[in-house]
Order: C-alpha cells, then sequence, then structure tokens
C-alpha cells in the first residue's frame, strides 16, 4: 500500500536527485530510503528512477508518479489547512437561535451583517425556537448561540447573558381613544384593564406572552385577550388593523408607524422585555467568540444610551 512517507520519499529523491542528500532532507539513513524506494517500485511493478553516475533520474513512470505525489501532497495540505481554518472558526458553520421576539429586535440584523462582512466563509444558520428548544439545541450542538426573552434554568456550562433590557410600550391603533387621550405621564396598566389585548403566542414563543399576562395579573385584572397573532409582527398587523391593543418592546416602534401610535407606560410600571444571550462554554471558534463580542457590544451601546 502507497502511504503518504512514500510519495514525500519519491519527491525528495527527484528533487535532490540523490540518495544521500534525499536521506538526509528526510531525516532518516540512506539504506532505509533506499529500501524504502524498492518497496514502492514493487508496490508499482515500475522502475521510478535511473541510477547514474551523477545521480538519481527520473524513469517516464517515475514522472508520472512525481506528478500524482505533487497532486496528494497538496490536496492534503489543503485539507489539513481547511480542518484548521474550521477549528479557527475561520470557515464552517455559525448556528444561531432566536426566539421570535428576539429576530425582531433592529440590532441583530446589523450584527448578522457585520459579522458576514468579517467572516465571509463562515456560513449562518438562523433557527427559530422556544427556550426550551433552543437549550436542547445547544445541548446537542446544533445550536451555537441563542438569543431568548426568557433567562433559561441555571445549567452546567450554560452560560447566560443579558443583552438589552427595553420598555414595553402599548400598541394602540392611531384612531383609538388612547392614541389621543395618553397622559403625558405614561399608561398604567390598569388603564387596559377593558380593553381587547393582542398577544403573540405560537410554538415558537411563549415568553413575552407570559411576561404581559403576569404583569396584568399582578395590577388586580386578568387581560382580555381578542385575538392572538402567531409572531409579534402579526400582532401588530391586527392593532393596525384596529383589532385592539397590545405591549410590546420598545424596538419594535419603527412598525407600522403611521398607522400604530405606542404610548409609553408609566415609571411606576415596571414591565420590560429583556434580550438574552446563550452559548455553552465549548467549541468556542473564533467565528462564535467574534459573534459573542459582537453581542455585547449590543450591551454596551444601550448601556450608553441608558446613562445620557
Amino acid at each position: 500500500m502507497i502511504e503518504l512517507r512514500h510519495l514525500h520519499a519519491v519527491i525528495a529523491i527527484a528533487e535532490e536527485r540523490n540518495l544521500t542528500r534525499a536521506a538526509e532532507r528526510l531525516g532518516i539513513q540512506q539504506p532505509p530510503l533506499t529500501r524504502l524506494l524498492k518497496g514502492v517500485e514493487q508496490e508499482l511493478g515500475v522502475q521510478l528512477f535511473e541510477r547514474h553516475a551523477k545521480g538519481m533520474r527520473l524513469t517516464s513512470a517515475g514522472r508520472s508518479m512525481l506528478k500524482g505525489a505533487y497532486d496528494v501532497i497538496a490536496r492534503m495540505d489543503e485539507t489539513v489547512e481547511d480542518v484548521r481554518r474550521i477549528v479557527r472558526g475561520e470557515t464552517g458553520e455559525l448556528s444561531i437561535g432566536f426566539t421570535n421576539s428576539a429576530l425582531c429586535h433592529p440590532s441583530l440584523p446589523d450584527m448578522l451583517g457585520q459579522f458576514r462582512e468579517t467572516w465571509p466563509d463562515v456560513g449562518l444558520t438562523l433557527t427559530e425556537g422556544n427556550s426550551s428548544q433552543l437549550l436542547g439545541g445547544l445541548r446537542e450542538d446544533t445550536v451555537d448561540v441563542a438569543f431568548v426573552r426568557t433567562s433559561i434554568p441555571d445549567v452546567s456550562d450554560v452560560v447566560v447573558e443579558l443583552i438589552v433590557e427595553e420598555p414595553m410600550v402599548v400598541a394602540v391603533p392611531r384612531t383609538h381613544r388612547l392614541a389621543k387621550e395618553a397622559p403625558g405621564s405614561g399608561l398604567k396598566l390598569t388603564d387596559l384593564e377593558n380593553e381587547d389585548f393582542i398577544l403573540y403566542q405560537s410554538q415558537y414563543n411563549n415568553g413575552l406572552y407570559k411576561t404581559i399576562v403576569d404583569a396584568c395579573l399582578g395590577a388586580g385584572f386578568t387581560p382580555r385577550i381578542h385575538q392572538k397573532g402567531p409572531q409579534l409582527l402579526a400582532a401588530l398587523n391586527l392593532v393596525a388593523g384596529g383589532l385592539g391593543i397590545s405591549l410590546v418592546p420598545q424596538s419594535m416602534q419603527q412598525h407600522h408607524a403611521g398607522q400604530v401610535v405606542y404610548i409609553p407606560l408609566s415609571s411606576r410600571t415596571a414591565l420590560t422585555a429583556p434580550l438574552y444571550l446563550v452559548f455553552r462554554s465549548v467549541r468556542m471558534t473564533g467565528a462564535k467568540l467574534y459573534f459573542i463580542h459582537q453581542a455585547r457590544r449590543i450591551r454596551q451601546a444601550y448601556g450608553a444610551v441608558a446613562a445620557e
């Protein structure tokens, strides 16, 4: 069987044209190299070199063998470098998980674009799921990092970092009375007690739904849920159509700006929409580390805005 060491021997002999120099280059003695060459020739059933007083000269079969040896070594070197680049995170795949409402945060598309520019050879895979599904993906190594709206239980080697905690605002149709009569100090949850709520809940999203319902219960009433949208943007579409009101993260205010009015809650109504970054502290490739760093920069940016 021809092995890489045989190919290296053929290349060394062909380039040095001398068995002694070729053996020195390979770090072995000449007799073992001579036996190695004879073994290759016997395996192939051809003579690769002619021995002359001035050194070793390739036969026609040897020239063909040399070309093939160069090709194989080159492909092997490329394969090794490809593997190393994958380990360094320069190529391969990065799987990013999102809950539906997390994907709507305006900072995330910009971050994905910056990542693509910096790591063009790393493929991005986006996976949508709820928190428990994404945690399962992290454990099974099908998801590398995830953005979720609710924190997850303390799990070994899983890191949970709060990236943004943004206020919730009340979204109402532009013709709604609250769009014209909302107090300057903001709305209290009790101001919404008799309103028809449009919330967003699906198999992929229940974090903010629970947050809103629990907040209303804490304010002393059960929200009258008139409609449920499968996604946050779907709920805003229903609000724009005049079917009811909703509570959404402040970052959603750019959607339906002409049809929906966004009203802040009063400072005493501590209702926020957190955004968490979740990842396992394993397989920390360069690309994964860079992505985590970029996510942390969102936190720094929002912290600077809050400080102002």
